[in-house]
C-alpha cells in the first residue's frame, strides 16, 4: 500500500540564545509605558502595540533566519520580512483565544519566561475529525487522530508555523508571568 500525504502541516521549533533578562525588563518597561492594552486573541493579560524591530534587533536576525529556512518548505520564491511583533504578559488565569494571523505568511512565537503550568500552545486539526474519531474508542492519540496537539513553552524557544494554522495558548495556571514575543513574516 502507498501513503499519499495530503494537506501537511507543520510547526518547528528552535533553541535560540537571547537576553532573557534585557527582553523581560524591556517587556515590563513597555507594559508601564502603555496605558491601553491591546486587544485581540488575548483574554486578559498585555499584549503591546507593534515593537521597534531595533529593540530586538538579534531576535529579529534569528527570526529571519529561521523563519526563511521554515518557509522553503511552501517553495516560495520570496524572501520574508517582518512585519510586525509584540510582547504578551500572561499572568494567572490568562490565555489567548483561538485565532490565525491572516495577512501574513510565518508566524511564530518567541518564549521569554515560562514557569510551570503557564499554558501550552495548542494547534487546532482543521479538519473536524472530532465529528467523527470519539477520544474514548481511540487507544492513543497521534497525527492522524488528534483534533488538537499541544507543545509546552519553553525559555528561549522559537517556534514557527504557517500564519493560517489555528492555535490557541492554554490558561496560565502559575501564579507567574508568562512572556513571549509573538511576530508576523510576509
Amino acid at each position: 500500500m502507498t501513503e499519499i500525504e495530503l494537506f501537511k502541516n507543520i510547526v518547528t521549533k528552535q533553541k535560540l540564545k537571547q537576553n532573557l533578562s534585557y527582553l523581560t525588563k524591556l517587556a515590563f518597561d513597555i507594559e508601564k509605558k502603555q496605558p491601553n492594552n491591546i486587544i485581540k486573541s488575548n483574554m486578559g493579560g498585555f499584549q503591546s502595540k507593534k515593537l521597534d524591530p531595533n529593540l530586538i534587533s538579534e531576535l529579529v536576525k534569528d527570526i529571519l533566519y529561521y523563519g526563511n529556512i521554515f518557509f522553503k518548505h511552501f517553495n516560495y520564491k520570496n524572501e520574508l520580512v517582518l512585519l510586525n511583533s509584540w510582547f504578551n504578559i500572561n499572568r494567572y488565569k490568562d490565555s489567548n483565544g483561538d485565532h490565525v494571523h491572516p495577512f501574513s505568511k510565518v508566524s511564530g512565537v518567541f518564549y521569554i519566561k515560562v514557569p510551570a503550568n503557564s499554558g501550552d500552545l495548542i494547534f487546532m486539526n482543521p479538519h473536524p475529525i472530532d465529528c467523527y474519531l470519539n477520544d474514548d474508542c481511540l487507544t492513543e492519540f497521534n497525527k492522524l487522530n488528534s483534533s488538537v496537539f499541544g507543545l509546552p513553552g519553553e525559555e528561549n524557544v522559537l517556534y514557527l508555523f504557517p500564519s493560517w494554522f489555528r492555535h490557541r495558548v492554554n490558561m496560565n495556571l502559575s501564579k507567574e508571568e508568562r512572556i513571549s514575543i509573538s511576530f508576523n513574516l510576509g
